[in-house]
């Protein structure tokens, strides 16, 4: 199957920013945890949670405010602020239902690689209707590979679908997993994300396709303009 400018034989999504929006949800999530403790929020911490997923992530909030907490603690706060907005709020991003649908039909394998929890992505996926399209589900927390700083869990997503990563195209909307991504050889396609607009055109540089829109994909438009280095 064409995606971009590459023939590939399976597709890795990410999925907060990627095929959902939902990063208001870990926006709200963030605010309010920093707010409860007088901690200002910055964009930065934002990125950085989202990169390391929950264990390690809590980790690096005791370590960086000197917090006297407990990791399980703090997640356990994370998990129940989540909850609500993922089961019934978190939607997929304009054509990516289509677009999922069109690559199941081409039978494209397709799999799920995140830091995201599955006892969350689950209900979001099944709320949207693309829960039974994904052949396989790769958890960072579960893997514990250390979040998505490494290439693991999309090494591990394309060894569960059986194609070689360097076959896969892995989507995927935050920089510092798109550079892990890229060391795995597969097609990186960066996505655009209204959260993370300060990180675009670093996004673009990083990727071997961008785009703002699936509908760009599905043929509905075509920009040259999103070519890596354009």
């Amino acid at each position: 199957m064409r995606v971009g400018t590459q023939d590939v034989d399976a597709i890795i999504f990410d999925f907060d920013g990627t095929l959902a929006d939902s990063m208001w949800v870990w926006d709200e999530v963030d605010r309010m945890f920093l707010a409860k403790r007088g901690i200002p929020f910055t964009d930065e911490f934002g990125e950085m949670i989202a990169v390391l997923g929950f264990e390690l992530g809590a980790d690096f909030a005791i370590e960086h405010f000197g917090l006297d907490e407990q990791p399980e603690d703090i997640i356990e706060e994370w998990k129940s602020a989540a909850e609500e907005g993922y089961a019934t709020q978190v939607m997929l991003k304009p054509g990516a239902f289509e677009y999922l649908q069109r690559c199941k039909e081409a039978g494209i394998p397709l799999a799920i690689a995140t830091s995201l929890q599955r006892h969350l992505l689950e209900p979001a996926l099944a709320n949207n209707g693309v829960l039974d399209l994904f052949d396989t589900i790769c958890v960072c927390d579960e893997l514990k590979c250390g979040g998505k700083s490494n290439p693991v869990v999309y090494l591990e997503a394309a060894r569960q679908l059986g194609v070689p990563a360097e076959r896969c195209a892995i989507f995927e909307d935050v920089v510092t997993a798109a550079k892990s991504a890229k060391e795995t050889g597969a097609y990186v396609v960066g996505v655009y994300d209204e959260h993370k607009q300060q990180a675009t055109d670093e996004l673009r540089k990083t990727v071997d396709f961008f785009i703002t829109d699936y509908a760009e994909l599905l043929g509905e438009e075509s920009q040259p303009s999103h070519h890596q280095g354009e």
